[in-house]
């Protein structure tokens, strides 16, 4: 049997490592329009500052990872579509790969608005690897003195501090009326804006659109205007990084019979490539898995969740399945967090159809929880934790035993890191579908999110 691939990211490596458990014969050919082995997409702003080493990076293992798992791995070759009824894979360069089950793993790409101007030099995306090299030559080159960041997601926040921090003036430019509008509700966005304000000095403009970018051979400046506003402001900047989102990369099956995740009342798509609990697509033969598919969250709906984790997650179900398993997609739950050293934030699951809410505030973290029946749909939470002494009786501590001392100094130390940390998991309470009771909250109150789970076998991280 061979197996095509196409993309090299987190569903992807993580189909071949499932693939390889049950099946050690069949061909593997995986295709990619970058020349990079398989690496962290979630660590683009640790590239920009340079604090990253290879090995976390190409967390994988390197070109290593194709030798150990026996994979033909074609880099530079950009697929364009598939002929499902033919069953090939055509690249842009005219040449057509066969296949007996077929894996869509080319995730999205960094969606740029039409804004005139946008194809001046000195304007860019921060999606790829090699975009954050770029950025980063230009900033240590001395080129860029000042920046502007066009959105204020988790990239544009992560990039705007992460470039405050190597001398970068940044101004950040968002349309709505908070920063992180997609993953905090209006006053858990503004908490999180007012601190990343008052700790950094970077300008953060609310309510405003870019209008236009200006210059000659390189971006000069940035023409914003505020909503409620005809009159323009004119932000002088070195280079402009676009982050206005991310689109799945659907394309791919365009003149195919595979479905696309559409909202049926106004017929527009609303997501990536329709995929069922196993990752097959309508053709039982090609799977989804990452950023290009919707798949089904833990209440059952589809859903269109680019982010890491469930990516991970889907590409291993894929590849169980295409080597002849049955395994279900337990349910993707979406988990966010922005990897800010000044101020932490994160969020998980659901928040618009929440019948309640429940907040906790306790030192310096906040913690809102969205409820509906009586059982969590999702929450938030914004904190800057005051540095605590590490709890010796904790199992992650007694494993570290000599490794400690630099793993504090590197890790723990850093402010709102502990919050962060504890949030990682919160995605596992939700799926357990639990109600919120005394022991619980109490968790919560704590900081102790992680341990929802299964509260009595928590330990603290922190005294």
């Amino acid at each position: 049997m061979r197996v095509v691939i196409v993309g090299n990211g987190p569903a992807a490596a993580s189909a071949v490592e499932a693939f390889r458990k049950v099946d050690r014969d069949s061909e593997i050919v995986m295709i990619s329009d970058e020349e990079h082995p398989t690496y962290a997409p979630n660590c683009m702003e640790n590239v920009i500052r340079g604090d990253i080493s290879d090995e976390a990076l190409f967390y994988k293992g390197g070109w290593e990872f194709y030798e150990r798992h026996r994979v033909d791995f074609r880099p530079k070759k950009e697929a364009v579509r598939i002929d499902n009824r033919r069953k090939v894979v055509i690249t842009k360069d005219g040449e057509e790969i066969p296949y007996d089950k077929c894996l869509l793993a080319a995730g999205a790409y960094a969606f740029v608005p039409p804004i005139p101007g946008v194809d001046l030099p000195g304007v860019t995306t921060a999606k790829t690897l090699d975009d954050a090299r770029r950025i980063r030559e230009w900033v240590i080159s001395g080129r860029v003195k000042k920046a502007v960041i066009v959105g204020a997601g988790p990239i544009g926040v992560e990039d705007a501090e992460s470039l405050w921090r190597l001398g970068v003036e940044v101004t950040v430019v968002e349309v709505m009326d908070r920063v992180l509008p997609r993953m905090l509700d209006q006053h858990m966005g503004r908490v999180y804006g007012d601190i990343l304000r008052r700790e950094t000095g970077i300008r953060i403009l609310l309510d405003h659109q870019v209008v236009s970018f200006h210059g000659n051979n390189w971006v000069e400046a940035v023409e914003v205007r505020s909503r409620d506003s005809d009159r323009s402001e004119f932000i002088r900047t070195d280079m402009v990084i676009v982050s206005t989102g991310v689109r799945p990369r659907t394309y791919l099956v365009e003149g195919t019979d595979i479905e696309i995740h559409m909202d049926k009342k106004i017929g527009r798509p609303i997501g990536g490539i329709l995929v069922n609990q196993y990752q097959q697509t309508s053709d039982p033969d090609v799977f989804a898995a990452g950023d290009i598919a919707s798949g089904i969250d833990a209440w059952g709906n589809h859903r269109w969740i680019a982010l890491f984790p469930p990516a991970q997650q889907s590409g291993y179900v894929a590849g169980f399945n295409m080597a002849g398993k049955r395994v279900k997609n337990t349910g993707l739950v979406d988990y966010n967090a922005v990897k800010t050293a000044t101020v932490t934030a994160g969020s998980g699951g659901m928040f618009e159809d929440a019948e309640e809410t429940v907040t906790v505030e306790k030192g310096s973290y906040l913690v809102r929880v969205f409820l509906k029946e009586g059982k969590v749909r999702g929450y938030q939470f914004v904190g800057i934790p005051r540095k605590r002494r590490l709890n010796p009786e904790n199992r992650l501590i007694k494993l570290m035993n000599s490794k400690i001392r630099s793993w504090e100094e590197k890790v723990l130390a850093d402010r709102g890191l502990g919050l962060e940390a504890s949030g990682v998991l919160f995605h596992f309470f939700l799926k357990l579908n639990r109600t919120l009771n005394g022991v619980t909250r109490k968790a919560i109150e704590d900081l102790m999110i992680r341990s929802m789970a299964n509260p009595s076998l928590e330990v603290p991280l922190y005294l």
